[in-house]
């Protein structure tokens, strides 16, 4: 068995420089009509023995560091590690892989070994974790976000590379709610002192959904497939800078059309106050008509409690909603910003993007003072992410002020 797979190499591709870093070994077999196709089931068959699994596994492994033992430069090389052959090492064994590079006198700085999640024995995953990095091996943690624990094995091992396959995103989830993930990841990755790799990257626009979470190497069919050689370091250059050039060009038009439409909306929040100040409620709104894009508006005074009904423009009407008159938002966690602003005249403050509750769709709050007590906030549509178009709206949502 262990004669017919073999490896093939897929590119990981450094964001920043769009060079090829280093490759994923990934066990190939021939199928029945001669066609190379993936051996991946071979190590997840019951069917088979865990001994000849592993055999196999040791093979594919064997295999593909004496193919890269040949390669000059400083690219690496990344292998699978199951938690299955984890469990079965003793912590006073010799571990196989580093028997294997030691006997092909490989630099075990350019080795990773990918752990990925399938339940393993998390003391033990540990152990043999730092006895691999005492040896110089980078680890990394596979298919992140695809097993049921997760932030235990973060804990006991803080992984170099966290890898997250992008595929789980293509079905199931609204852009804003991916938006929310990724940048999750990637805030975590940089906490952790961990680089993300996202792989499962196939089109363009998961090449920018990478971008979103900070990714630092992407590896995907948009580059290349497992090939049976290792690609030229400098192949991918000019495909990363035609991608890099192109969201450029997206972000800077994007940025136009959002600054153009904030402008718009300044004069018109600066015209509401105006009304409010010189009216009462629904009877100075009478006269105003508010951007689409606009939600809600209310007002608060400055130690954060509602002091207006919620204000809403539907069919032409301003509706209200005085449930929320006491409600205390001072908890926000942009209200403290929000009411910083001593210049009554002119300055709006915004807080961060976040996903309201009640209506689905990415939004900010805008705040204006309308004295030295009370403060206007605005819940207002902010423009989509580069590449998005849909909200998340839910009927099982409640409706509240700036929720996030």
């Amino acid at each position: 068995m262990s004669e017919t797979v073999f490896p093939w190499f897929q590119p990981i591709v450094e964001v920043a420089s769009g060079r090829v870093a280093g490759f994923e070994a990934l066990a190939r077999r021939r199928g029945p009509t001669g066609e190379v196709e993936s051996a991946a089931d071979i190590f997840s068959d019951p069917a088979r023995s865990a001994a000849e699994r592993l055999d196999v596994d040791r093979s594919v492994r064997y295999q593909a560091l004496q193919k890269f033992s040949t390669l000059a430069g400083p690219q690496f090389l990344s292998l699978n590690l199951s938690p299955e052959w984890i469990d079965n090492l003793q912590a006073r064994d010799d571990q196989p892989t580093l028997s294997m590079i030691r006997q092909l006198g490989l630099d075990p700085a350019r080795l990773i070994l990918e752990i990925t999640e399938h339940n393993g024995k998390i003391e033990q995953i540990q152990r043999q974790a730092s006895r691999y990095r005492a040896a110089g091996i980078g680890i990394a943690y596979d298919d992140f976000g695809t097993g049921f624990q997760q932030l235990d094995r973060l804990l006991a091992f803080t992984p170099n590379l966290i890898k997250l396959d992008l595929r789980m995103f293509h079905h199931g989830a609204c852009s804003a709610h991916k938006e929310a993930i990724l940048q999750m990841v990637g805030q975590m990755g940089a906490q952790l002192g961990s680089k993300i790799v996202c792989e499962g990257v196939e089109t363009a626009e998961d090449f920018y959904l990478a971008l979103q979470c900070n990714a630092s190497y992407v590896q995907g069919f948009v580059f290349a497939p497992a090939l049976p050689e290792f690609v030229d370091a400098n192949s991918t250059k000019a495909r990363v800078r035609q991608l890099l050039n192109q969201r450029l060009d997206m972000t800077v038009e994007h940025t136009a059309r959002a600054q153009w439409n904030e402008k718009r909306l300044h004069s018109s929040l600066l015209a509401l106050r105006d009304l409010l100040l010189t009216g009462d409620g629904s009877a100075a709104l009478d006269n105003y008509h508010p951007s689409p894009d606009i939600q809600r508006l209310y007002i608060c005074n400055r130690e954060g409690d509602q002091t207006s009904p919620n204000y809403s423009f539907h069919q032409g009407q301003w509706q209200t909603d005085s449930s929320v008159i006491g409600n205390n938002w001072s908890w926000r966690p942009y209200f403290y910003q929000l009411i910083g602003s001593t210049d009554y005249q002119r300055r709006i403050l915004r807080s961060a993007p976040y996903l309201d509750i009640s209506t689905g769709q990415r939004c900010v709050t805008l705040s204006l003072a309308l004295d030295n007590r009370r403060v206007l906030l605005v819940d207002v549509s902010a423009p989509q992410r580069l590449g998005s178009s849909d909200s998340c709206h839910s009927e099982l949502m409640p409706r509240l002020n700036g929720a996030a």
